[in-house]
């Protein structure tokens, strides 16, 4: 069963989140690099994963409000971030190692060996992957899942985020712009992830009331 008010603060979240990476990336501020040439003092994959921790801000300030749950306020604020982290270097290590299985293409444009499927494409099935069941993994070790989140419910999200990371990266293309990036990848990756994830977790009653299973 779905949280609504869990939903629409995760759902603020991923629209605060796109809107931070959007203006970082066109305006270079908030530590995105200007010069390309010059080593930046943070990576831009480490400056997507701290512009994380506004995807579950909304839902942790919610959270203070209630009966907190510590654990659930660090996996919002600090684990996520750490995850999506993780996830952007799968996608990277996959891409350094995966140009092997490019098709080589003749002197006319036309391929002529290789594997058919798009390196960004398998890079962004198992970072999808590695994002979805890590994260979910935590909610079921942190103690932190719903009694009426089953099995189905884990299997249906990790089958949908691995789904849509591969196609957001392969509809990106060679040259992404910001808003690229934000509309075909993070945005509706990030929407599917706080539908599945305000299932998971489990809801936080009102401060003076009696903890319940659920």
């Amino acid at each position: 069963m779905i949280n609504r008010t869990g939903f629409a603060l995760l759902a603020l979240g991923a629209l605060l989140f796109s809107a931070l990476l959007y203006s970082a990336i066109t305006y270079q501020i908030l530590g995105w690099p200007s010069d390309t040439d010059v080593d930046p003092a943070l990576s831009p994959q480490m400056l997507v994963a701290l512009y994380t921790i506004v995807f579950g801000l909304p839902y942790a300030l919610y959270e203070l409000t209630r009966r907190t749950d510590i654990l659930k306020v660090i996996f919002l604020l600090v684990l996520i971030p750490a995850v999506h982290f993780g996830a952007i270097y799968v996608f990277m290590l996959w891409t350094a190692e995966g140009q092997a299985l490019a098709p080589a293409v003749d002197e006319m444009g036309n391929e002529i060996a290789g594997s058919a499927l798009s390196p960004a494409l398998i890079g962004g099935l198992l970072s999808g992957f590695a994002g979805a069941a890590i994260s979910f993994g935590l909610v079921a070790l942190l103690r932190l899942r719903a009694a009426s989140a089953g099995l189905v419910a884990f299997l249906a999200g990790l089958l949908l985020l691995t789904a849509c990371g591969g196609l957001g990266f392969w509809l990106l293309g060679d040259t992404p712009e910001a808003k690229d990036l934000v509309l075909k990848l993070f945005l509706p990756w990030q929407l599917i992830f706080a539908f599945f994830l305000s299932a998971l977790l489990r809801a936080s009653p009102p401060r003076g009331a009696a903890q319940t299973t659920d």
